[in-house]
């Protein structure tokens, strides 16, 4: 009877200590998957907020609002300009990064993700910003960008040039990527300031003022399918 307990109390001790070690599996694999997921989150955040800075430099580049920016390159964004923008971008110089609207778009045809691409424009290349790399919770590389003159449908003249920035950030492990494209509105030259209107006679109601975009950036968005995009536009 005492041989039959002792058996009864050894299988039991097995099953509680197989049960404590698919107990402890479980946890480690909660964990280890845990810690994957925040790895993964905190390098798409790091790539966002890359991309986000190249999207900025890209503007201020358009702008010419850095300090001692070429005026060369800040030509480009004018009227007289505008031949600078050329199908498959323009790849030295102040025409570097300018690129025509073409079928596919120069954000799917070109290889947004090599480094040191000529038709990409490194962040700080125009403007000398400054933008740290290197290992740890630092991107592996700069972003860079391209910028595109566009026509949108409706949009005449007066409301001034469009471009469309796209631009790529990168992760600490330069396999994590995010592409964050704004569309941007530079106005025109604003013309000498025409004389006062006469007062509107009593009791009659001023005319409206027309309702205008407004300058800078007008919208943004990302482009989370961009490595499909581009191996479809290369096809």
């Amino acid at each position: 009877m005492r041989a039959r307990q002792r058996g009864a109390a050894l299988v039991c001790a097995l099953v509680i200590m197989l049960v404590t070690m698919l107990l402890g599996v479980s946890i480690c694999n909660a964990v280890f998957a845990s810690i994957a997921s925040a790895g993964a989150e905190r390098e798409r955040s790091l790539a966002l907020e890359a991309a986000e800075a190249g999207l900025r430099d890209a503007e201020r580049d358009i702008a010419a609002s850095a300090v001692g920016v070429d005026p060369a390159r800040a030509a480009r964004f004018t009227a007289a300009g505008a031949g600078g923008f050329v199908d498959a971008c323009g790849r030295g110089g102040t025409a570097r990064g300018l690129c025509s609207a073409t079928s596919p778009p120069a954000w799917q045809a070109l290889d947004l993700a090599e480094v040191g691409h000529p038709a990409l424009v490194p962040y700080g290349y125009f403007t000398g910003a400054a933008f740290g790399v290197g290992k740890g919770l630092l991107p592996a590389h700069p972003p860079a960008y391209l910028i595109e003159k566009i026509a949108p449908p409706g949009a005449g003249e007066s409301l001034g040039s469009f471009y469309r920035v796209t631009a790529i950030g990168f992760g600490s492990i330069e396999t994590s990527r995010v592409v964050l494209q704004s569309v941007y509105r530079k106005p025109k030259p604003a013309p000498p300031d025409p004389p006062a209107p006469d007062p509107p006679a009593p009791g009659a109601q001023a005319a409206p003022s027309p309702a205008q975009l407004p300058a800078g950036r007008i919208g943004w968005r990302e482009i989370a399918n961009w490595s499909r995009l581009h191996a479809e536009a290369v096809k």
